[in-house]
Parts: structure tokens; C-alpha cells; sequence
């Protein structure tokens, strides 16, 4: 795949009682830059009602990012900075 891009969409859901939204989600922003990934938009979805609930929260902040890298993402070490973060009660990584 040379010259070609490999691209991501991440949703990010945290948690509604999250204070510093702009911090928990630099980490993420910082961790994407350190692997010379570029991130091209950055949605934010709003507050929503989960189908379920998760972590004893009806409602999750949701956060759309579409990320474009020369390299394939090590997504196992990204999971494993999202499953750190308490703040973030769910995500999804996907490959397009």
C-alpha cells in the first residue's frame, strides 16, 4: 500500500460526569501524533442515551475522530491507553 493511506475511525464514548473532556481526550489526540498518524476531523456527537447501561451511566459524551496514518496503527497499545482511561466507559476503532 505505498503512497496509499491507511485511515481510522475511532469513536470515542466518555462518560457524561467527565470534567476535563479536553484533557482525557489530548491523550488520546497526543498518542495518534506520536505515531505520525494525522488526525483530518474531529466530531464531537454531543450527549446521547446509550442502549444500555455501561458503567452505571444511561447517557455517554460521543467523540467521532478520522485519522489518516503512512502506517498501520499498533491498535493492541491504543486499546490498551483506552482501557486506562476511566473516563472513556466505551470505544471502537474501525479500519476503513
Amino acid at each position: 500500500m505505498k503512497g496509499n493511506k491507511y485511515q481510522y475511525q475511532i469513536i470515542l464514548v466518555l462518560s457524561p460526569k467527565t470534567e476535563d473532556k479536553e484533557k482525557v481526550l489530548n491523550k488520546a489526540y497526543s498518542w495518534l501524533e506520536s505515531k505520525k498518524a494525522e488526525i483530518s476531523n474531529k466530531d464531537h456527537m454531543g450527549l446521547k442515551d446509550l442502549a444500555y447501561e455501561i458503567q452505571d451511566h444511561n447517557k455517554g459524551d460521543f467523540w467521532v475522530l478520522d485519522v489518516e496514518s503512512e502506517e498501520t496503527l499498533k491498535i493492541k497499545e491504543f486499546n490498551l491507553l483506552l482501557d486506562r482511561e476511566i473516563n472513556i466507559i466505551r470505544y471502537l476503532i474501525l479500519k476503513k
